[in-house]
């Protein structure tokens, strides 16, 4: 799972902070706000889903690292996810300004 995330979630982050690293770097503030609100979301949302049973935590899949009763992968999960969302959103508005 967590071989999953990083492949998923970095990749498309580095090629877009490689192609538009000083116009994401002048927003960063944006990006990490962006992401401070994916683990206020998480924190609130995520036991929700787990006691209704809408997705669960195999031990067998999972590092056994668990951060505030949540696996480390699903932290990292949202942290580079809404990460790289925010990153996404940014470049194509650049973009779509041009």
């Amino acid at each position: 799972y967590l071989a999953y995330i990083l492949i998923f979630t970095l990749i498309p982050i580095g090629i877009f902070w490689m192609i538009n690293f000083q116009f994401l770097k002048k927003n960063i503030k944006i990006i990490l706000m962006v992401v401070f609100l994916a683990i206020i979301y998480q924190l609130v949302i995520d036991p929700f889903a787990e006691s209704w049973k809408a997705w669960f935590f195999s031990d067998d899949k999972i590092l056994g690292i668990w951060v505030l009763n949540f696996p480390i992968e699903n932290i990292l999960f949202f942290i580079l996810a809404s990460f790289g969302i925010a990153t996404a959103v940014l470049t194509f508005i650049n973009y779509s300004d041009k």
